[in-house]
């Protein structure tokens, strides 16, 4: 008995210390953006004389904002009406926070009313830009990217196989996912772009579904769907067919001029393409077009190409020989060399002709001088 007096006791003080108020318990109100909320003073007279006041805690305040049926108006963004419910004509973003509400009947019961605001925009329906028409089984392959605008708060984009939602692993699916926020509106655009390695299709050409949803981050709203695609899978074949193309033609030229090697290799997606010269790998970046310009002695030697592909594996094309053409090996024309040995056979014929005319010169001296002393005789 004397516990029981004594915890009747207590209530009676707390009752007396809280002025006999009636707390309602808080509640969870959601509105959506543009459109007017009214919140009700619970134990409020419906007429006045009325004693009340509406406390806010917003994004609109730095502290607790009071309004009473006595008091202005806070501009166009809230006001109390004669019955003491709160009027906001358009909830925004920045009207997010805490309304308490605090009235006294005729009687002198206090009453206090309690909100928690939150606000919505749903955006525009999900959809999916850039879409595949064609995914390559046993590569990663890029589906799409799933767009959703205008919306708040931000809330989430999911991807969907055949109806069954897509986990991203880090190997067979990848989503890219991107957030933006207005700086006027506030509102989020969402974007998640999805990449998977399709499995190779049993029988002919596969083609899955896929679709991605917006899930709003409220509750009791519903998500939004895009509509789906079909992209078909390929399934390629072994690499094979590599070619080399050089032009000019034939893989001649002449020194100083200009060599380009194509390779062609028929894959999807395209390979990685290594040039190699006489069997040794050239230290180039990955490319399908080798240019050589200004070409001399150094750059002559058998080029090919290989195409490596990421699930196809790799392939060597067959070589390719470039070399200079023999005239500017020689470094002139072969008639220039003939003309240089003319030249030499008559230096020499001259000089033995000069040396045959000194020889009968001196003999026809020797033979006068001969003749002279025989006529003094």
């Amino acid at each position: 008995m004397a516990a029981g007096a004594a915890t009747a006791g207590a209530w009676v003080l707390v009752l007396g210390l809280w002025g006999a108020a009636v707390m309602v318990g808080s509640q969870n109100i959601t509105a959506r953006i543009g459109e007017p909320l009214l919140l009700n003073c619970r134990g409020a007279p419906k007429k006045p004389p009325q004693q009340l006041e509406w406390k806010l805690n917003t994004g609109r305040t730095e502290a607790w904002k009071v309004l009473s049926p006595q008091g202005a108006a806070w501009d166009s963004v809230a006001r109390v009406l004669p019955n003491g419910s709160l009027l906001l004509p358009a909830a925004g973003i920045q009207d997010e926070g805490t309304f308490r509400c605090r009235a006294m009947n005729r009687h002198g019961k206090e009453t206090k009313s309690n909100y928690r605001v939150r606000v919505y925009q749903m955006p525009s329906k999900p959809e999916i830009v850039d879409a595949a028409s064609e995914l390559t089984a046993g590569v990663p392959s890029k589906v799409g990217t799933c767009v959703s605008k205008g919306g708040y708060p931000a809330g989430t984009l999911s991807w969907h196989l055949d109806g069954k939602p897509l986990t991203p692993d880090g190997k067979g699916v990848a989503v890219k996912e991107q957030t933006r926020r207005h700086p006027e509106t506030g509102l989020f655009t969402l974007q998640s772009e999805l990449t998977v390695t399709p499995a190779p299709a049993q029988e002919g050409a596969a083609h899955p579904t896929f679709s991605c949803s917006f899930s709003p981050g409220l509750p009791r709203r519903k998500a939004l769907h895009s509509a789906p695609i079909h992209p078909s899978v390929w399934k390629p074949g072994p690499l094979e067919n590599v070619q080399l193309v050089v032009e000019p033609e034939g893989g001649i030229v002449a020194a100083g001029g200009t060599v380009t090697l194509t390779c062609e290799a028929p894959a999807q997606p395209p390979p990685e393409i290594h040039w190699m010269k006489d069997g040794m790998l050239l230290p180039l970046d990955p490319r399908p077009v080798l240019l050589l310009r200004e070409v001399g002695l150094q750059d002559q030697g058998t080029y090919s190409c290989v195409a490596t592909h990421p699930s196809l594996g790799s392939q060597e094309s067959p070589g390719v020989t470039i070399s200079i053409s023999e005239a500017d090996v020689e470094g002139q024309p072969r008639g220039s060399v003939g003309g240089s040995g003319l030249g030499t056979l008559a230096l020499v014929l001259g000089i033995l002709a000069a040396l045959g005319i000194a020889a009968l010169l001196i003999g026809v001296i020797v033979w006068q001088r001969k003749r002279r002393k025989g006529k003094e005789r």
